[in-house]
C-alpha cells in the first residue's frame, strides 16, 4: 500500500503491539568529540558552540494510546504492515520518546528503524541523544550507533556527553566506548571523565567505566583502571575522592572508600598518611532504623614520629533511641588517647571546646498527670579531661546517676511549677555523695498590652548525703531557702521615621524585685555550680550561680530600660539597645565558696548592649560590662559589618576583658582586633582573609588569606587558602587548603569551609554565590 502525503496536521497513527524503546543507542558528531578533546577553563555558550542539545521536538498532535505510533513528516511512502519511509522533517513519537530524523526506514514486520543523516532521540525520562545514523530492534529493544552526542536532565542535574560507540543490549543494559562526559551547562567542557568502556545496568543501578581518567583543562588529573558508581543517584561502594590537606605537618592524604553494606547502614574506611607523623586509618560505620540511629567514628595513628605518645586515637560514638511515643533515650561517648590529641591535630576553636569529652547515657519520659505531662530523664555522665599545655587539669565530677523530673499546670492566672532532681556525684579525688533538690514555685501573670507584673513565690529545699574520705566524715546537710520575686515592665510605642524610613520605635522600663534570705553555704559541697557571666539578662535572674549547690542572698532591685526599633512596613525587629544595674537593700552576699561577703554595696555594676541594622547592608553590636567596684571597664565587645550581597562582607571586632582566658591555661588582659573580609575581585575571582590579634601580649593568633574562583559557567571552583594560628602558649601551626569543587560531582583536597565559616561572619560558599 503506498502510503500518502501527511501534514503536520494529518498524521498516520499506526497501531503497533511492540513499545517504542528507551534504550536507543547513539553517539555524537565526529566534530563533537573532537570539541571535547580540546577541553579548556573557558565557557562557552551552548547556543553560540553547538554543544546545546535540545530535545527531539514533537508534531503537537493529540495523545496516542498507549504503545501506538504516529509518524509525521514531508513525505511518507511505503506499504502497510510491511515497510515504510518518511523523509524531511521526519517525527515518530510513541509513548514517552520522541525521534527526530532526516529520513527514516521502519521495517514493520521486523519492528526495526534506521534513521539518518542525523537524528535526535529523547526518552520520557530526561534523556535526549543526537547523531548521524541509528539502528533500533523495536522487539528486543536494542540498538546502536557511532559518534553521539547525549544529555540527561534530572531534576537540577545535568549530565552530557560524547561516545564513540553506544549500544543498547535491551531496555535496561546498555554499554558505551570512547566515552567523555560531565556534569556542566551546555558548552561547558572544562573538565570532564574519560572513559575506555562505560557499562550500566538499569536493573541494579550501577554502571561501571573501565580506564577512566578526570582531565581537567585537557589535564588528566586521577586515573583509575576500574570504577562503579550508581546511576540512580543512590549510595554505592566504591572509592571516594581523596582529600589532601598541606602544613605544619606536612602532607595529610586519606584515600576514603565508601561500604553500601544496606539500605539501612553503612560504612567509610580511610586510609592516609601524615608525611611528618605516619601513617593513619580512619573509618566510620552508621546505621538507620525506624526506632533508632547512630554512628562510631574512630581514627588511629600507631606511631608518631613527632609526639612520644605511640597508638595515638579519637573515637566518637552517638546513638538515638526511640522506643514508644512517651520513652526516648540516647548515647554520647567520646574518648582521645592523650592530652595533647587535640593540641597537634585541630585548631583553636577545637582545643578551647574540647577540655572535657563528655560521656552520657540517658533515658527521657514523659506521663500525663491532671493533663499536663511530667517530663522525666534519668542520666549519668561523666568525662575525659584533658589537660592543658602545662599538664594542668580540673576533673568535674562524674553523675552516677541523675533523675530529674519537672511539671507544671495553669490555674487561672496562676500557674504552679515543680522541679525535682536526685543526683549522685562521684570523684576520685574529692568528696563524693548525694543531693535531693526539690523546687515547688507558684507565679502569676497579670499582663496588658502596655505592661506586665509577675510576682513568685517557692521554696527550694536541698538535702545531702556525703561519704567520708581524706579527713572529711560522713554526715548529712539540708538547706531550705524561700524565693520571693516579682518581675515588672512597661511598653511604650511610638511612630517614628529614621534615614527615610518608617518604624515603630518602643521604650522599655524594665524592674525585677529578688528576695532570698542570707544562708551561709560554706559547710555545702560544690558539686557543679558556676558563677553566672554578667550581662544585661542576668539582672532579672532569681539566682547568680548555675547548678543547685549555691544560692545567692539577695534583697535587690534590678532596674532596666531597653528600647527596640521595629520596621512599620514588615514587622521585623531591626535594632534592640539596653542598659540596666542593680540595686542593693542588703550588704550581704554568698561567694562561690559559700561564704557570706560582707562588704557594703548599694549597686551592681553596670550592664549594656545594642545590636541589629544601623543602615543599609549594615550591622553592628556591643556589650559593655563596667565594674563598679573597681571603677573601671571590666569587659568590652564591639563589631560591625558590612554585606550587601552573598559573596561581599567586610567585619571588624575589637574584644577587651581585664581578666581573661588569652591562650588555654593562660590568662591576662585580653585586648583583641579582629578584621575579616570576603570580596570579589572580579565577577568570578574573590579574595578572603582574616587577621585576628592580641594587643596584649603583641602576637598575631591567626592570620587567613586565600582567592577562590568559580568558572564563567558555574560548573567548578577553586579554593586556595593559607592559615596560620596560636594552639598553645608559645606554640603556632600552620595549614594550607586547596580545594577543587566540580559540580554536582565531588572535590579534589581538604574542603576549608568550616574554617572559613568560624573565622569570616557572614561567609557564603563561592561556588554558591550567584552575583548580578
Amino acid at each position: 500500500m503506498i502510503l500518502p502525503r501527511l501534514s503536520a496536521h494529518t498524521p498516520l497513527v499506526l497501531a503497533l503491539g511492540a513499545v517504542f524503546s528507551t534504550a536507543a543507542a547513539a553517539e555524537g558528531t565526529a566534530t563533537a568529540a573532537d570539541g571535547w578533546s580540546r577541553s579548556d577553563l573557558s565557557c562557552r555558550a551552548g547556543a553560540q558552540s553547538g554543544d546545546d542539545l535540545p530535545p527531539a521536538k514533537g508534531s503537537g498532535g493529540a495523545v496516542l494510546p498507549e504503545n501506538a505510533t504516529r509518524i509525521s513528516a514531508d513525505r511518507i511512502a511505503g506499504q502497510t504492515n510491511v515497510r515504510a519511509r518518511a523523509e524531511g522533517d521526519v517525527i515518530i513519537e510513541r509513548n514517552d520518546q520522541t525521534l527526530n530524523a532526516d529520513w527514516v526506514d521502519y521495517d514493520q514486520q521486523a519492528d526495526v528503524v534506521r534513521a539518518g543523516d542525523s537524528f535526535t532521540l529523547t526518552r520520557g525520562d530526561g534523556q535526549t541523544v543526537r547523531g548521524k545514523e541509528l539502528h533500533y530492534d523495536l522487539s528486543r529493544e536494542s540498538g546502536r550507533t557511532a559518534d553521539a552526542q547525549f544529555a540527561v536532565e534530572h531534576e537540577s542535574r545535568r549530565l552530557q556527553g560524547v561516545s564513540a560507540e553506544m549500544e543498547m543490549r535491551d531496555k535496561n543494559h546498555y554499554a558505551m566506548r570512547g566515552v567523555k562526559f560531565n556534569t556542566c551547562n551546555p558548552g561547558d567542557r572544562s573538565w570532564y571523565i574519560q572513559a575506555a568502556e562505560l557499562k550500566a545496568d538499569r536493573e541494579s543501578g550501577i554502571g561501571t567505566a573501565r580506564h577512566a581518567r578526570l582531565v581537567f583543562g585537557g589535564v588528566p588529573v586521577l586515573y583509575t583502571p576500574w570504577a562503579d558508581f550508581p546511576l540512580n543517584g543512590n549510595r554505592k561502594s566504591g572509592l571516594l575522592v581523596p582529600t589532601i590537606k598541606i602544613g605544619s605537618d606536612g602532607t595529610e592524604l586519606e584515600l576514603p572508600y565508601y561500604f553500601n553494606l544496606a539500605p539501612n547502614y553503612d560504612a567509610t574506611l580511610a586510609p592516609g598518611i601524615i608525611t611528618a607523623r605516619g601513617a593513619t586509618l580512619g573509618g566510620e560505620f552508621r546505621y538507620l532504623q525506624d526506632k533508632y540511629s547512630g554512628s562510631l567514628k574512630a581514627k588511629y595513628l600507631p606511631h608518631d614520629r613527632r609526639s612520644p605518645h605511640r597508638h595515638r586515637y579519637e573515637a566518637e560514638f552517638a546513638h538515638l533511641h526511640r522506643f514508644n511515643t512517651d520513652l526516648s533515650g540516647g548515647i554520647d561517648y567520646r574518648q582521645v588517647s592523650d592530652d595533647d590529641y587535640y593540641r597537634d591535630f585541630y585548631g583553636r576553636n577545637e582545643i578551647a571546646e574540647n577540655v572535657h569529652l563528655n560521656r552520657s547515657a540517658w533515658l527521657d519520659y514523659r506521663r500525663d498527670l491532671f493533663g499536663q505531662p511530667v517530663q522525666m530523664r534519668l542520666s549519668v555522665q561523666r568525662y575525659q579531661t584533658l589537660s592543658d599545655a602545662q599538664g594542668r587539669k580540673q576533673r568535674p565530677y562524674a553523675i552516677l546517676p541523675r533523675f530529674s523530673a519537672a511539671w507544671q499546670k495553669n490555674f487561672g492566672l496562676g500557674q504552679f511549677n515543680i522541679d525535682t532532681q536526685f543526683t549522685r556525684f562521684e570523684h576520685s579525688e574529692l568528696q563524693s555523695g548525694s543531693r535531693l533538690v526539690i523546687y515547688p514555685s507558684w507565679q502569676w501573670d497579670f499582663s496588658r498590652p502596655w505592661g506586665y507584673v509577675r510576682p513568685k513565690i517557692g521554696v527550694h529545699a536541698t538535702r545531702y548525703w556525703l561519704k567520708g574520705k581524706d579527713g572529711y566524715e560522713s554526715r548529712t546537710l539540708s538547706r531550705v531557702l524561700p524565693l520571693t520575686n516579682v518581675d515588672a515592665g512597661l511598653a511604650f510605642e511610638r511612630k517614628t521615621t529614621l534615614f527615610g524610613k518608617s518604624y515603630l520605635q518602643t521604650l522599655e522600663p524594665r524592674a525585677f524585685y529578688n528576695y532570698i534570705p542570707s544562708k551561709s553555704q560554706n559547710d555545702l559541697p560544690n558539686f557543679d555550680t558556676s558563677l553566672n557571666g554578667f550581662s544585661y539578662a542576668q539582672l532579672f535572674r532569681e539566682n547568680s550561680y548555675s547548678g543547685q549547690d549555691r544560692i545567692n542572698a539577695s534583697n535587690s532591685l534590678s532596674v532596666g530600660l531597653q528600647s527596640r526599633l521595629i520596621d512599620a512596613a514588615t514587622g521585623a525587629e531591626r535594632f534592640r539597645a539596653g542598659i540596666g544595674r542593680k540595686y542593693y537593700f542588703r550588704d550581704d552576699n554568698v561567694l562561690l565558696d559559700g561564704s557570706i561577703e560582707h562588704g557594703r554595696r548599694w549597686r551592681s555594676d553596670i550592664a549594656a548592649f545594642a545590636g541589629g541594622r544601623i543602615g543599609d547592608n549594615w550591622h553592628a553590636d556591643l556589650s559593655w560590662h563596667y565594674n563598679e567596684s573597681a571603677k573601671a571597664t571590666q569587659r568590652f565587645d564591639i563589631g560591625a559589618s558590612y554585606n550587601p550581597e552573598p559573596g561581599k562582607v567586610i567585619s571588624a571586632r575589637f574584644k577587651y576583658g581585664a581578666r581573661e582566658e588569652i591562650y588555654t591555661g593562660f590568662y591576662g588582659k585580653l585586648k583583641h582586633i579582629d578584621f575579616a573580609a570576603q570580596w570579589p575581585i572580579n565577577e568570578r575571582l574573590y579574595a578572603i582573609g582574616r587577621f585576628n590579634y592580641s594587643l596584649s601580649p603583641h602576637t598575631p593568633l591567626e592570620q587567613m588569606a586565600g582567592l577562590e574562583y568559580k568558572s564563567a559557567c558555574g560548573c567548578w571552583s577553586v579554593s586556595v587558602v593559607g592559615q596560620r594560628y596560636v594552639n598553645g602558649l608559645n606554640s603556632r601551626k600552620n595549614a594550607f587548603f586547596v580545594t577543587l569543587q566540580l559540580k554536582d560531582l565531588s572535590s579534589l583536597g581538604k574542603d576549608p569551609y568550616e574554617q572559613l565559616r568560624l573565622a569570616i561572619p557572614g561567609y557564603s560558599k563561592t561556588n554558591e554565590v550567584n552575583r548580578k
